[in-house]
């Protein structure tokens, strides 16, 4: 027993040559040896750590040999912990900036307004409208008011054209400018519609279309905010996370503990400073990110 007791001396004369974590293992390790060998003791009565010789527990000198490892010990432990924390949060930083990278580039996207109705945006806009008025097909399919049915297959935007809804989605069309004569529930005619609602229909095409148009721009400012908002959280989480770091790395510093550089949050610049050649905390993790942002 005397042996391991000196061992474990040796090993508490070289703790702060060996990392943390190898420390705590061996330390570990030979108590668990010592449990074996002891009985498994309480630590009151565990000679690893306390003389039964009354006369060695009166010294000065061998009680505070006793006692030192036990606080080294607990104070080795007390740093292990706070470098996983602060590698954890680390950790969270680099995952956290790829959101902000994420939301920074949707609301850095430039929305150019549609300044020509192309083939494809006016089929889109006809698409909408059927969309919109599909309580006027009888089978209560958008489709069909273009003459388009769900077993058709592909969707087709060829299918959504305002020649193709004059076709099949007349009557809806009538509901919307036609005359109160010509609401009426038999289907309407082409030939039937009178001059005034003929005269309407081209007008009502262009409605359509900037109906369209003014619903890309109100979707577009919807998702801008909201990607700005986002921009806006993420920032204040990494900020948040270099806060907590920057609490623990001034609690090694009270434990006369070494602080290992690190990836770290610029707030007042909104930047993410990544390390080309060091760590982070104590771990080896070496920054994927290779370049300073």
């Amino acid at each position: 027993m005397e042996d391991l007791r000196n061992l474990m001396a040796c090993i508490d004369e070289i703790a702060n040559q060996i990392p943390d974590g190898m420390y705590l293992k061996m330390a570990d390790q030979m108590k668990r040896v010592h449990d074996h060998m002891n009985g498994n003791k309480s630590i009151h009565d565990d000679t690893f750590y306390y003389s039964d010789d009354d006369s060695v527990l009166d010294s000065d000198d061998d009680s505070d040999s006793d006692f030192a490892p036990n606080l080294d010990r607990t104070r080795l432990s007390d740093i292990a912990l706070i470098r996983d924390q602060l590698y954890d949060r680390v950790k969270k930083m680099h995952e956290e900036y790829k959101v902000l990278m994420k939301w920074e580039k949707e609301a850095r996207r430039t929305w150019t307004p549609i300044k020509r109705m192309t083939a494809f945006r006016k089929s889109q806009a006809i698409k909408q409208w059927c969309v919109k008025n599909v309580r006027w097909a009888t089978g209560g399919e958008a489709g069909e008011l273009v003459g388009r049915l769900s077993t058709a297959g592909a969707d087709g935007c060829g299918s959504w054209t305002w020649k193709n809804l004059m076709e099949n989605g007349l009557r809806a069309i009538v509901m919307e400018i036609g005359t109160e004569e010509e609401k009426v529930p038999d289907f309407v005619y082409y030939d039937e519609l009178s001059l005034k609602t003929l005269q309407k229909l081209p007008a009502f095409e262009k409605k359509i279309h900037d109906d369209y148009k003014e619903e890309c721009q109100r979707k577009w400012y919807v998702a801008l905010q909201n990607a700005k908002l986002k921009v806006v959280e993420s920032k204040a989480k990494m900020a948040g996370f270099e806060m907590f770091c920057v609490d623990r790395e001034s609690e090694l510093r009270l434990a006369d503990a070494h602080v290992y550089h690190r990836d770290y949050w610029e707030s007042a610049t909104n930047e993410f400073w990544v390390s080309e050649s060091g760590r982070m905390v104590d771990s080896g993790f070496v920054a994927r990110v290779e370049r300073r942002r």
